[in-house]
């Protein structure tokens, strides 16, 4: 599980080793590190992460960890990886239905409706889903066009 941790250190040498310590200690595999040395504010130096942790217990144990040696933890939140997918949809359908799918985390990104020569509308929607959602996902759009008598095609 990948999570976005931003860390203030305190401006002294060796601050950076010591917080790293308690990542690998609960078996972080750190992804990618910024350390912005030259955006000090009060005394303090902004270091963001992306680490890829076990489990969210491993991420509690860090930052608790890091909290007791005093560590700053300005944010701490997973990452979601997220796919893009373009779907056609033809025929007359309910569109409040189809945007008010049951899968979670779905966002419309992109929409636009074509009135064709024929009497069938065309839909192209653009989404934003939780790649692990995917599969679920199309399976509640296909059920929905089916019961809508709509044509469903995907970019997947």
């Amino acid at each position: 599980m990948k999570f976005d941790l931003t860390l203030a250190l305190v401006d002294r040498p060796g601050q950076l080793v010591r917080a790293l310590e308690p990542i690998a200690k609960n078996g972080g595999n750190i992804i990618s590190i910024i350390h912005e040395r030259e955006k000090p504010v009060e005394g303090y130096v902004p270091v963001s992460l992306v680490v890829d942790f076990p489990s969210k217990q491993n991420l509690k144990r860090t930052v608790s960890d890091l909290k007791s040696l005093g560590v700053s933890i300005v944010k701490s939140e997973e990452v979601v990886e997220t796919t893009r997918l373009t779907l056609i949809l033809i025929g007359r359908m309910d569109l409040k239905r189809l945007i008010e799918t049951r899968v979670e985390n779905v966002r419309i990104i992109g929409f636009e409706v074509s009135a064709p020569a024929s009497k069938e509308a065309c839909v192209k929607l653009e989404l934003e889903i939780p790649t692990d959602l995917v599969d679920e996902a199309l399976d509640e759009l296909r059920k929905v066009s089916k019961e809508e008598n709509a044509i469903l095609i995907s970019s997947i």
